[in-house]
């Protein structure tokens, strides 16, 4: 069963609907679903007219052969007509002007499997979808992010602007994956382990608990997940070791380049390429200071299934081959609850445009992020953080998340706002807001200040 796709699928049938649309992408990281979506739509059509092919060679000639092979599962005339052809531009010229029966929409999968080796390969597809898709659609789709952005953005690839439709598959939500496992701690567990990627989360509906999954998963060498991380990382990079080495030294919190070359000993001069392909693969992230008096910036791990395999997984491969499913109890122990706490922040951050178009909060920020900087403690300067910082021209938020069994009060409340006073507001109205797991006390309950903001629902 295919969860969570409607709009996806709109937005398929859409651009299939409209005879002047030619060329769509699809994109998105490994495991997300693209391929299912597809096949989904294929499989309930009535009068099925597409041809659905996935690369799983570099080699053009394989993938050639291969797409020719599958036209004949279509119509085997096809495959002794086009056979002597040696390019997907020849063929598709002629199934351009073919009166033999053939499909009118053609599905690649793993495109850059046939294109990144070649850089002709996209200029040949280019010349295909302006020239050779008389009355026939093409949709192209792969999971090398770094690859298909670049064919997608950048105004020097022959395919950008090509694309009639655009479609990025994206991750479930934390609220998806809370519909799939109502009870709201396990849901945030799965959450933090899986990272939303469909693939993983089905995974975990295998199995009668999620301490089960997660065991069978993630602490048995033998687990489906347990070198899933390094494995989609090793298709994507050369240098495995260094990767790794620098995901480690940036798991559990958000580090600059300086940290994370001297705790990766690396030469920080040198690790900036690591640094930007591991963004192109949508793995970290680089997150500014919102409202700081110095521009800075810092590196985090933005894909939750990475992080926690750098947290937890890649440290302890020796304890976990040697104990197994018992390693998880000695892993995780408190520090698992941190973990989710991380996690906590980013939904609340995440959800933030929801909860102010739902009028949750007093504005619509345009910029939602996490602040830290000095604050004066006891005569002396320390580094602190806020969780969360929303603002537009006007107005501000500041706001701290709790994910743990104790409820809320008034000391969260003005711990919150002494740390507030040391963020450069430049003369906003500014708000306080609490997100807590387990609700709010009664003293601040009966608050009745229309700068504070209290959520305790995700």
């Amino acid at each position: 069963m295919l969860y969570f796709r409607d709009k996806e699928k709109e937005q398929l049938a859409f651009f299939l609907s409209q005879p002047r649309y030619k060329a769509m992408a699809i994109y998105g990281r490994r495991r997300t679903g693209k391929t299912a979506l597809i096949l989904d739509y294929i499989e309930n059509q009535s009068d099925p007219k597409a041809l659905y092919f996935q690369c799983t060679s570099y080699d053009y000639a394989s993938c050639l052969s291969d797409f020719v092979s599958a036209l004949s599962s279509f119509e085997p005339a096809l495959e002794r007509a086009v056979r002597p052809y040696e390019t997907f531009r020849d063929v598709f010229s002629y199934l351009s002007s073919s009166s033999t029966p053939h499909p009118t929409i053609f599905v690649i999968d793993e495109f850059p499997f046939l294109a990144k080796k070649d850089e002709n390969v996209a200029v040949e597809f280019q010349w295909i979808i302006d020239h050779a898709l008389k009355g026939m659609k093409l949709i192209l789709l792969g999971s090398n992010l770094s690859f298909m952005r670049k064919q997608i953005q950048d105004k020097e690839s022959p395919l950008y602007g090509r694309f009639d439709t655009l479609l990025e598959l994206l991750p479930f939500s934390f609220s998806e994956i809370h519909q799939l496992f109502p009870v709201f701690e396990e849901a945030m567990e799965v959450y933090a382990q899986t990272g939303g990627i469909a693939q993983y989360v089905m995974f975990f509906r295998d199995y009668p608990s999620v301490r089960a999954a997660s065991e069978a998963l993630l602490f048995d060498r033998n687990g489906r997940l347990f070198t899933e991380a390094p494995n989609l990382l090793m298709q994507e990079v050369r240098d495995l070791t260094t990767y790794v080495t620098i995901l480690r030294a940036i798991a559990g919190s958000e580090k600059d380049s300086g940290k994370i070359a001297h705790q990766a000993k690396l030469d920080q001069r040198n690790i900036y390429p690591y640094l930007t392909k591991l963004i192109d693969l949508g793995i970290i992230t680089l997150v500014s200071n919102p409202l700081s008096k110095k521009e800075e910036r810092r590196y985090r791990i933005c894909d939750a299934f990475f992080r926690f395999h750098y947290t937890f997984i890649e440290p302890n491969i020796s304890l976990i081959s040697s104990y197994g499913k018992k390693s998880r109890e000695i892993i995780l122990n408190d520090q698992f609850q941190e973990f989710l706490g991380f996690c906590y922040e980013d939904i609340i951050r995440e959800n933030s445009f929801r909860y102010a178009i739902e009028n949750n909060l007093p504005f619509v920020p345009r910029s939602v992020g996490k602040w830290w900087g000095p604050f004066m403690s006891d005569g002396e300067w320390k580094e602190t953080e806020i969780d969360v910082i929303a603002y537009d021209n006007h107005h501000l938020i500041l706001g701290e998340c709790k994910y743990r069994s104790k409820a809320t009060g008034l000391q969260e409340l003005d711990r919150l706002k002494f740390k507030g006073q040391f963020v450069s507001s430049k003369g906003r109205e500014i708000f306080y807001l609490l997100a807590s797991k387990a609700g709010f006390t009664k003293e601040i309950l009966s608050q009745n200040d229309p700068h504070l903001i209290l959520i305790n629902q995700i």
